[in-house]
């Protein structure tokens, strides 16, 4: 059976008024219920009171659907969805309010100077930022269970060529996840990276095919002859300094994870790729890493031995004070050793009388 239009009686009904339900074709129809039947065609208000008749009303002919009842189940599903939302949004936005500091809404925030956690991760001295910091969320490291190894995120920045006009282009930065710890660097480097080395190093000319599959694009890297370093630190610093050292690093006999054995890295390994040494910027030095290192254990070695030597000193000085005791006045002594003897004598003489006790009762 075809429902028809309330209104005409002649067509078929393709709306309902949100209020009162009534079944139209047309906009004419529509406005032609509006005037007749007064309704402004506006949803209901869910706080109107329903009574029980009208709701039973309400039912269609095999009581399996009330219009009314979805009417208000609708209505409370929006609002516990909109609630949501609400909540979900509240979150966001706090935990992007930065405070002011001071009466200047402009000032920066202090810089993070404290001691930091310090992880061993497959012996890479692994320096952990405070939970919050971008670069400890961007953190993915982690063992995978698949592969059955270790696998590193990696911050790559490449520093293009250095061009006579004044126009330079700028650092380009990515980190790339998953990195297995068995991969070379050249390996290691994801097709974005390669893409940047392609545009920046020219490694491609304009008659050679570019390669297609990641043995090719290996094999390219390493013909070019790239330039791979990594900033230096301490084995045994635990806190956030910015090393202006750099130490070279070789993309293709050894392993990320040969690379990287008893160094300290700032969350996850960070390469600095360049066509040449020259091509650094301004500030950046090369240092061997083994004299480095050996000069590090000397300082140590030598921090030992003074402290060594002062616990000597300590310990001479009060041989000495042993030896030599240090002389003390004679008159002094025989003060003290004269009221001693004074209180040795007045305490022969006590016989423990207690003169707040009279014996006036004895008298007689």
């Amino acid at each position: 059976m075809v429902d028809l239009c309330e209104i005409c009686q002649t067509a078929e009904f393709k709306y309902k008024c949100p209020k009162c339900f009534k079944k139209t074709c047309s906009l004419p129809c529509i406005k032609e219920h509006k005037s007749q039947d007064n309704c402004s065609g506006k949803s209901h208000d869910p706080t109107k009171y329903v009574d029980r008749g009208t709701l039973k009303g309400a039912d269609d002919e095999k009581h399996e659907n009330n219009f009314l009842v979805q009417r208000d189940y609708q209505f409370l599903t929006k609002l516990r969805r909109s609630l949501e939302v609400e909540m979900k949004d509240g979150r966001l936005n706090n935990k992007r309010v930065l405070q002011s500091y001071g009466n200047n809404s402009n000032a920066k925030r202090p810089r993070y100077d404290q001691e930091c956690q310090r992880i061993i991760r497959r012996g890479v001295n692994c320096i952990l930022l405070p939970k919050g910091m971008q670069r400890s969320q961007m953190n993915k490291s982690k063992w995978d269970k698949p592969l059955d190894l270790f696998v590193w995120s990696m911050e790559w920045i490449l520093y293009p060529r250095k061009q006579a006009s004044s126009t330079q282009e700028e650092p380009f930065s990515h980190i790339s996840h998953r990195i297995k710890e068995t991969d070379t660097l050249v390996e290691g480097m994801g097709k974005i990276i390669y893409d940047k080395c392609c545009e920046f190093y020219h490694l491609i000319k304009e008659d050679e095919p570019a390669p297609e599959t990641k043995p090719e694009r290996t094999q390219c890297l390493v013909k070019g002859g790239l330039k791979f370093y990594t900033k230096w630190f301490p084995y045994n610093t635990i806190r956030i300094t910015d090393s202006k050292q750099l130490v070279e690093l070789d993309p293709c006999q050894k392993s990320i994870a040969e690379l990287f054995k008893n160094r300290t890295v700032i969350e996850f390994p960070t390469i600095y790729v360049v066509a040449n040494e020259s091509e650094l910027p301004e500030g950046y030095s090369i240092v061997d890493e083994q004299a480095m290192q050996e000069a590090q254990k000397s300082s140590d070695s030598d921090s030992d031995s003074d402290s060594d030597s002062d616990s000597s000193d300590s310990d001479e000085s009060e041989s000495d004070s042993d030896a030599e005791p240090q002389e003390e006045s004679s008159k002094a002594q025989a003060s003290t050793s004269g009221s001693a003897v004074a209180r040795q004598e007045s305490d022969d003489e006590s016989d423990g009388y207690d003169p707040g006790v009279t014996l006036d009762f004895l008298a007689g």
